[in-house]
């Protein structure tokens, strides 16, 4: 296999507490520096702009109340990341700088019911020279996938809901990966402590 023995670096090769934290362009260039494959996350601004970043609020890693697509991509530009000068980067930089030289798993982050994110970002992976596979907690990202874009390779993320959850009962679902009947992901990422 072409991955075989290929190690990810987890948002980037990041420290939050140097000038390279998650989901940056220097965390991300000194993964691809050090040959390692990158996992990200994507989401999109209030103007429709697919960005990498993991949270759905701000709060964690650039100290302001709001989530990612309650801002414009212009507004985001004026906040920076954890403890350093790095920015909040557009997935297509993202994609341009790996340039294909290590493998990447694509997160996708749905913030409502709604699979914006994918059609807006899946033609930028269309055009990106290289090995990726995409992934997501939300089925209708894998759904999307699978109806559109069969031959990418996908993923279903997953863990025990019911703890967290309580009164959402439809986690259920997601925690028995009931979905995956609909969705049929090529692989399941279910977090390793449940």
């Amino acid at each position: 296999s072409v991955l075989k023995g290929v190690h990810y670096a987890h948002r980037g090769l990041h420290d939050n507490h140097s000038d390279a934290p998650e989901n940056s362009m220097k965390a991300f260039q000194k993964a691809v520096d050090a040959g390692y494959g990158i996992e990200m996350d994507i989401q999109l601004t209030k103007d429709k702009i697919p960005v990498v970043f993991h949270d759905e609020t701000l709060n964690r890693m650039c100290g302001v109340e709001g989530k990612v697509w309650e801002f414009t991509y212009e507004e985001l530009q004026k906040l920076t990341l954890a403890e350093s000068e790095e920015r909040i980067p557009k997935f297509e930089d993202v994609l341009a700088l790996v340039g294909g030289k290590v493998p990447l798993i694509v997160e996708y982050k749905l913030d409502v019911p709604s699979t914006e994110v994918c059609e807006i970002a899946d033609p930028m992976l269309q055009a990106y020279n290289g090995i990726y596979c995409i992934e997501s907690f939300h089925p209708l990202a894998v759904k999307w996938y699978r109806k559109n874009r069969p031959d990418v390779l996908r993923g279903q993320l997953s863990m025990n809901f019911k703890a967290e959850y309580k009164k959402h009962k439809e986690y259920i679902l997601l925690t028995y990966l009931l979905t995956n009947v609909a969705t049929r992901p090529d692989f399941i990422a279910y977090q390793h402590s449940d």
